[in-house]
């Protein structure tokens, strides 16, 4: 790093998107007061813009939507920007969620989601239950007759024995009527029936909100009705002061998604037909969960690449990068929930993102958006925040948010927000303002200066760590059973029914958060991004960023893809040291290479260099890490470690995910490689300094790099010990230090 740039860092123009500001358009807008609040931004060093319409329920913004009137509004800021050589990035939608076009794309239903519902009756012994036959694909049934094929059609009743869970063939219960056949079915057993049902919601009772996400034609629209129409006023400004789109908390609003395709792209993808098995899907045990696992893969792909895929494409071939953050991303509960599977959806996004409301810090959420950014090798990663926090968030609670936000892997502070007015409600409308209107404005300037110091040391290198844990997204897939009732906007939603899946969420998140407060830090290997991963000399290395890991975890994984079987195995080969915990995998994904998973894991075992450890156990596998990773930074005096006083959530689903009253106290580090020096950025979570020693290896005496100051000096050197400097560094509390050697 250059010390020029460190100690005025409002020079290099390279740092202009380091805090990029949600602009909450939020009132009747007027060109003068737009041009004096960007200028009040841009004498604090906040550069870069996103203006955003917020309605407010009614109270907030006041004018049209991609009209002329906002168009020549969006010119003055364009214009301005070009100027004075600043950047901007386009929010694309009026409110939330993306992809509505301010409710017209959803006007046409076929662009509205489409999702299953299954109603469950009893049916006792000895009487007889009729419902009326369905085909759920659409095809008519009044041709249908006893002779006729009836495995073509995709019949909407399923039969189980109450007792055993084994199906019935309906077709032996069908009487062939005037309108095709109809069901008449009875039994000496008790018996359960499930009548499922394609549902698609009016406009008006939910249904505007709510897009076909798994749909490529519905983004099309989108496309065409947002992206296209800035693209034709202003595509002189895209690429050079258009940066980048902003793309805002889309998800699956229903439990189980569907799609006029889906039962198409599933038998193309899985090898077999999903329309018997649909039931499946709301039933308890393994071997329905089996056929779950391919359901939420499949979910998982459409999304990706009809939604974020497709608007990738659109940006790339105009000159913007693409940003977008999702709902649900802080359990894996609420990454099946919500998206399928959280960190695939990140592949398609140059800047993936994460949510983060309220003041509390100790979350997974950013976690877990870095770790999907590193995985398909994306440099940034951003994160929306401060929303909740209240209008008595003071300055030095800024800055240490700020702080973990970075620690975490973000490297872009996204405010929410800057208030263009808070007259009336609009000052409650998830508050508080960072603006002109916050106690905090005055400091705004340090602390801008503070954000593109960590920007500035935490990209254009690569984050380091040791340790690689599998996320086990197959496994809670094989034992989720959703709750059809609840959508989304909730505080105490549906709690989990099955045992194993709170278990797999809870430890999780008691692992996750356990490593990090013991600073070991890691990484998380999924599916989607495991070809991105090798072994080499004994480590697994991610091909994208150059990062080596030398343990890999495997939590409670019973389910696990066979491509990342085969990293296990070649790393296995290579001495790589594997945990596994609670069990070895048993099923394999695809489902018909269990015997081959099987044969696998023998193999590794053989190897000596696979473990199994319970997953209740976290002290004896910090142990066990530490004697296989290498430690090139470690505090040997002081305070080591952090204490997290909210490590996991209820065994129930939280939307939006408010993160009140969570906190860290004690020390965390993270290490970064740049220009071939490791800066380490170390942050204080107490309530006073605290002075730490730390054993650092370093190719010359460190120096310690103040990011709120810009402040650096040398580090205190007490001495060396097996070639590693021993050196003394006095934290400052709430905000962070780089020990760059």
């Amino acid at each position: 790093m250059k010390k020029e740039i460190w100690k005025n860092p409002f020079s290099e123009k390279s740092l202009d998107e380091a805090q990029s500001p949600l602009w909450f358009w939020n009132d009747k807008l007027e060109k003068e007061e737009l041009l004096r609040q960007l200028k009040m931004k841009s004498e604090t060093g906040v550069t870069s813009t996103i203006p955003h319409a917020r309605t407010n329920g009614g109270e907030g913004y006041i004018g049209g939507y991609l009209d002329e009137e906002w168009f020549e509004n969006i010119r003055t800021v364009l214009e301005y920007k070009k100027e004075h050589g600043e950047p901007v990035w386009l929010y694309d939608e009026i409110d939330w969620p993306a992809g509505t076009c301010n409710k017209t794309v959803t006007r046409k239903e076929e662009n509205r989601e489409q999702y299953l519902t299954f109603h469950r009756e009893k049916i006792p012994a000895g009487t007889p239950f009729r419902a009326q036959l369905k085909e759920l694909t659409g095809k008519p049934l009044f041709r249908v007759t006893e002779e006729s094929d009836k495995s073509q059609y995709a019949f909407n009743v399923f039969l189980m024995d109450a007792e055993t869970g084994e199906p019935y063939d309906i077709t032996k219960y069908f009487k062939y009527l005037i309108f095709g056949p109809e069901l008449e079915f009875v039994s000496d057993r008790d018996a359960w029936a499930y009548i499922a049902k394609v549902h698609v919601d009016a406009y008006e009772y939910g249904g505007a909100g709510q897009v076909n996400y798994l749909d490529a034609d519905a983004t099309a629209d989108f496309l065409r009705s947002t992206y296209d129409w800035y693209y034709d006023r202003f595509s002189e400004y895209f690429g050079n002061t258009i940066k980048c789109v902003f793309n805002d908390e889309t998800r699956m609003c229903n439990p189980l998604a569907w799609s006029r395709d889906f039962a198409r792209v599933f038998r193309e993808k899985k090898g077999y037909d999903l329309m018997p098995r649909l039931v499946d899907l709301v039933l308890p045990g393994e071997r329905a969960g089996r056929t779950k696992c391919d359901y939420f893969d499949v979910l998982a792909d459409l999304y990706q690449e009809n939604y974020f895929g497709t608007i990738h494409t659109w940006c790339r071939e105009h000159g913007v990068k693409l940003f977008a953050h999702l709902l649900g991303e802080e359990t894996l509960q609420g990454h099946v929930r919500y998206s399928g599977d959280y960190m695939r959806q990140n592949k398609y996004l140059d800047v993936p993102g994460a949510d983060h409301l309220g003041k509390g810090i100790g979350s997974l959420n950013i976690k877990y958006t870095s770790s999907a950014a590193h995985s398909y090798g994306h440099e940034l990663s951003a994160v929306e925040v401060f929303a909740g926090c209240g209008w008595d968030l003071t300055f030095e609670e800024y800055i240490r948010m700020v702080s973990w936000m970075f620690q975490q892997g973000m490297q872009v502070i996204i405010n929410h927000g800057f208030f263009y007015s808070d007259r009336g409600e609009r000052k409650n409308d998830w508050p508080p303002s960072q603006f002109f209107q916050w106690q905090g404005w005055p400091k705004m300037k340090e602390g801008n200066g503070m954000i593109r110091r960590l920007h500035y040391g935490m990209t254009g290198g690569m984050n380091e760590m040791d340790i690689l844990v599998y996320n086990p997204v197959e496994s809670m897939w094989l034992n989720y059973e959703p709750d059809l009732y609840y959508t989304h906007g909730f505080a105490e939603g549906p709690f989990l029914k099955n045992s194993q899946a709170v278990k797999i969420d809870r430890e999780m998140q008691l692992l996750m958060n356990g490593l990090l407060s013991e600073n070991l830090d890691y990484e998380l290997l999924h599916k989607d991004a495991a070809g991105n991963f090798a072994v080499s000399g004994g480590r697994i290395r991610n091909r994208k960023t150059g990062q080596e890991f030398s343990a890999l975890i495997l939590p409670m994984c019973r389910v696990l893809p066979m491509e990342v079987a085969g990293l296990c195995r070649d790393f296995a080969a290579q001495g790589g040291k594997i945990l596994a915990l609670d069990e070895i995998p048993m099923y394999a994904m695809p489902r018909d290479e269990d015997r081959a998973l099987a044969e696998l894991f023998a193999e590794i075992e053989k190897t000596g260099n696979l473990e199994i450890l319970p997953v209740e156990e976290k002290e004896l596998l910090y142990r066990k890490l530490r004697e296989i990773i290498p430690m090139p930074v470690e505090i040997v005096g002081g305070a080591k470690k952090t204490v997290n006083n909210h490590p996991c959530y209820p065994a129930y689903l939280i939307d939006p995910y408010m993160h009140g009253g969570e906190d860290l106290t004690g020390v965390q580090f993270v290490r970064y490689r740049k220009d071939g020096k490791r800066h380490t950025l170390f942050v204080n979570y107490g309530h006073k300094p605290e002075t730490v020693t730390v054993r650092v290896e370093a190719g010359e005496a460190p120096e310690v790099w103040d990011t709120l100051t810009g402040e650096i000096k040398k580090a205190r050197v007490l001495g060396m010990e097996a070639g590693r400097y021993m050196v003394e560094i006095t934290l400052p509390c709430g905000y962070g230090v780089f020990l760059v050697g």
